[in-house]
């Protein structure tokens, strides 16, 4: 075939394809149930919503995060400042004594060995102070229900209690599901704020985690324990529904052959979340005269006996940051672990606690008591919940709406006065024609979400309008470095930081009006 041939039927099949294109319903053509006719339509060669990258760029150009949550670029300013953890003047012997059902239990007289008191220093990288003028340019601010602007301010004056000393600790309990998985987006957001108003260590974790790799510490286990959860999946062999505040508990083996199960962690003390000096055990036994033992850098420190049956708490304090700790358990007949948190006596706690596949409507369906018993011992003095994402494809947001509003109210009944945040879904896209945009149940499910908690009289902070709104997943996704995965679902270590600095950004912002608010109080009285 001759070449102006070939040139005359390519050009002949393109404009057959042009004209296609143009006069092709853009819906498509059925032909019957199961046969659909769809062709590619002019306007899908261009795809205006797609591109947020200033928005992204926007973000990223006013951010100090790197993939550690506890790192961030250099900047310049003044040297960093040394932390020093906070220390009890205490011996081992001097321990104060543990409580269970607030009743004072015997202890095995064991060797013990009065470790060094020297009280170790942290450096780390300096945190810059953010002012509200700056924030004010920058952050997608909270949204406060009708009424409820003060409703930050309970939290806000035990944060200054902090600093001033008339406040020992507080506590933020962040759940949510796997966008917040492993620490993710907590472990920032925890940093900073224990960095301004004291406070070290990782908070609630359970006892057998779903995944390996925490920055804060190594963990082994001897034994056959078994991890069982509330949300997602139930195994149907569990027939109660006490799973305790986290919805999981991790089912303790008995021991065998005089030999106790146990679990070993080796904490990171370079770093401000694996610095630890009290260690507190939510366990259930099934029978009495149970034992909790505590091996703190290879000595024997304590040992619980005569535990109760039921719920209890076992509450160990050191004199110094722990650097190697063995828990073993002499439950006779088993028994349930909670969760067990890793904390400093004083200062700011603040827990992860992340329900894979969740949708933030398991509260009210576990048991009450058991749940009320552990925010007694707890004592949050505020409560994040992040959910949305697992609901977007697949539930109605009216209904969706109404379920989310009975979890809310019982978080309420759970935790009198302490102020709720809930953070909306993030982007989320699927590929439409060759594009990826947004899933059209992101904005309703969000809406959902707001007017719950509005209508609860809590706080809402948007987290998909704070990242660009509409299509704005994929800038996230392309951008070099990545801020988010290609399944265009969830966030790279380093865009669930940038994430974490948004909101605390937007906390703070609250928090220094409220400071603000009080001192223009102080001065109109005098």
């Amino acid at each position: 075939m001759k070449p102006l041939r070939i040139f005359i039927f390519f050009v002949s099949v393109a404009l057959l394809l042009f004209l296609l294109a143009v006069l092709f319903p853009g819906q498509g053509i059925t032909l019957s149930t199961s046969v659909h006719f769809k062709f590619m339509n002019l306007s899908d060669l261009s795809h205006p919503d797609q591109d947020r990258d200033d928005r992204v760029r926007e973000l990223w150009s006013a951010s100090t995060v790197t993939e550690d949550p506890e790192a961030e670029f250099d900047l310049p300013g003044p040297e960093s400042p040394i932390m020093e953890a906070p220390v009890e003047d205490l011996t081992v012997k001097t321990l104060p004594i543990k409580e269970l059902h607030g009743k004072e239990l015997p202890r095995r007289d064991l060797p013990r060995r009065k470790p060094s008191v020297e009280k170790p220093s942290i450096k780390s990288p300096l945190v810059l102070p953010a002012n509200t003028d700056s924030l004010k340019q920058s952050v997608y601010r909270i949204s406060f229900a009708k009424g409820a602007d003060d409703l930050l301010d309970p939290f806000f004056s035990e944060l200054q209690g902090l600093l001033g000393g008339s406040v020992a600790r507080t506590r933020i309990m962040h759940f949510g599901d796997s966008q917040i998985e492993n620490d993710r987006m907590t472990a920032l957001i925890r940093y900073r704020l224990q960095k301004q108003f004291g406070g070290s260590g990782t908070g609630l974790v359970p006892a057998i985690p779903l995944y390996g790799g925490n920055m804060a510490y190594r963990q082994e286990q001897e034994g056959e324990w078994l991890r069982y959860t509330f949300f997602r999946k139930r195994d149907s062999s569990i027939k109660h529904n006490v799973y305790g505040i986290m919805g999981a508990f991790t089912s303790v083996p008995s021991p065998r052959d005089d030999q106790w199960p146990s679990l070993h962690y080796t904490f990171n003390t370079s770093r401000h979340n694996g610095t630890v000096d009290r260690i507190r055990v939510f366990l259930h036994s099934y029978v009495r005269e149970a034992a909790l033992n505590f091996e703190v850098n290879d000595t024997i420190t304590d040992t619980i006996i005569n535990i109760p049956d039921g719920f209890s708490v076992a509450d160990y304090r050191h004199n110094a940051p722990v650097k190697e700790l063995c828990l073993s358990l002499d439950l006779p007949q088993g028994g349930r672990i909670y969760g067990i948190s890793f904390e400093s006596y004083r200062g700011l706690q603040m827990d992860n606690i992340a329900m894979r596949g969740g949708s933030g409507l398991v509260f009210t369906k576990m048991n009450r008591e058991q749940q009320m018993k552990m925010m007694e011992y707890l004592s949050p003095g505020l409560i994040i919940l992040q959910y949305g994402g697992n609901v977007v494809p697949y539930i109605n947001p009216a209904r969706y709406q109404q379920s989310f509003k009975r979890e809310l109210d019982f978080m309420k009944e759970l935790c009198p006065g302490v102020p709720v945040i809930v953070i909306g879904p993030a982007d989320m896209s699927r590929k439409v024609k060759g594009f990826f945009e947004s899933y059209p149940g992101v904005e309703p499910v969000r809406d959902a979400l707001k007017q719950a908690c509005m209508d609860a009289g809590f706080a809402f902070w948007d987290l998909y309008e704070a990242m660009g709104g509409h299509n704005s997943m994929p800038s996230f996704v392309k951008t070099d470095p990545p801020l988010a995965n290609t399944d265009y679902i969830h966030f790279s270590n380093l865009g669930i930081n940038l994430v974490g600095e948004m909101f605390y950004n937007a906390l703070m912002l609250e928090y220094y009006e409220y400071q603000s608010k009080n001192s223009n109080l102080a001065a109109g009285s005098n």
